[in-house]
């Protein structure tokens, strides 16, 4: 119970790094990794039982390898470094099981706890548009047209020059919106540094992890079990 709650601590100071400057730190990551694996070897030498250290050990290595997959596949490296930190965390955790999947993670060491926590986090990845809103609220984003009510969901108004630095693609300005654009939309040099823009909005992946993280434990992969289905 100590790992879990050291990991909502870690994952509430992620989301606040994550929401206000886009940016996860690596101590956050490295710190429940080390946590974890110090733990783990303080409980299996107290209680003779080894195999605690050793799923941490293979949780820290097949979330490595999960967290990698998410880095090459573009989801976030910071989002992928905190699933190798709870890999080693909390790698085990009671929650119900509904599918044959949820049974399979259940094998010895194999890290179910978090990579539930990440299936899970996906599909809440639904309430992000609402993270949007919140985020260009704060900003101080006022809509002008009905056009610009619906971005207000969808993207991000900010001055040119963060918008550069943060290589985002220009969704465009006033009524001239693209709220699809393509790859290659980061030409910036038709406006001014201070001027602002909409942009494509940098996806805050930990917040519904954070979501995840505390309910999973209540449902388990009951979302699954609900849209298998279907």
């Amino acid at each position: 119970m100590i790992e879990y709650i050291i990991g909502v601590i870690g994952l509430l100071l992620a989301s606040v790094q994550d929401f206000r400057s886009r940016e996860i730190e690596d101590y956050i990551w490295i710190f429940l990794a080390v946590v974890g694996v110090l733990f783990a070897i303080y409980t299996s030498f107290t209680l003779s039982n080894y195999s605690i250290l050793i799923n941490s050990i293979s949780g820290f290595v097949i979330c490595f390898i999960l967290g990698y997959m998410m880095f090459l596949s573009g989801i976030g490296g910071g989002d992928g470094k905190i699933l190798i930190g709870l890999g080693a965390l909390v790698p085990k955790f009671q929650m119900p099981i509904y599918t044959s999947l949820g049974t399979l993670l259940n094998l010895n060491y194999i890290p179910n706890f978090p990579i539930m926590v990440f299936i899970n986090g996906i599909f809440f990845m639904v309430f992000l548009p609402f993270v949007i809103l919140f985020r260009n609220i704060l900003n101080g984003a006022r809509p002008k047209t009905g056009k610009e009510v619906i971005l207000m969901f969808f993207g991000e108004k900010m001055k040119v020059k963060v918008a550069k630095e943060q290589k985002r693609l220009i969704m465009g300005q006033n009524d001239r919106i693209n709220f699809f654009p393509a790859s290659d939309d980061e030409d910036f040099s038709k406006y001014g540094d201070e001027e602002e823009i909409w942009v494509t909005p940098q996806i805050p992946l930990i917040i519904p992890i954070t979501l995840s993280y505390l309910v999973t434990p209540i449902i388990g992969d009951r979302i699954l079990d609900l849209l298998i289905p279907f």
